[in-house]
């Protein structure tokens, strides 16, 4: 939820969501097994989904700081679709080294 939390979210939905799911040195220790990391993540893309629907055509240009640099609220939302799409990939390449077809190819 870090990078959403750069994009300052108003709404007090998605401000509790995001302080729910924010992740910290015991993360890894809390969420130890498949159903609860399954949770995590749909909760996760529920945030996400929920603050991007509250926002208003301006609110995209919004000028944000990410790791001392500039950037801005529709630079952020494109950041998170190329991280998780990262993560898709590696996936899908782990699965396929382990002889395990992703359920989307069968």
């Amino acid at each position: 939820m870090g990078l959403l939390s750069y994009t300052n979210p108003k709404s007090p939905e998605t401000q509790r969501a995001v302080e729910g799911l924010k992740i910290n040195a015991d993360t890894e220790k809390i969420v130890t097994n498949k159903a609860d990391l399954i949770d995590w993540l749909k909760r996760s893309f529920e945030a996400v989904r929920t603050a991007h629907a509250a926002l208003k055509p301006a609110d995209f240009n919004r000028k944000v700081k990410i790791e001392n640099r500039d950037g801005t609220v529709d630079g952020i939302y494109l950041r998170i679709i190329v991280h998780a799409n990262e993560h898709m990939g590696q996936l899908a390449a782990y699965a396929r080294m382990n002889g395990i077809a992703p359920p989307w190819s069968q």
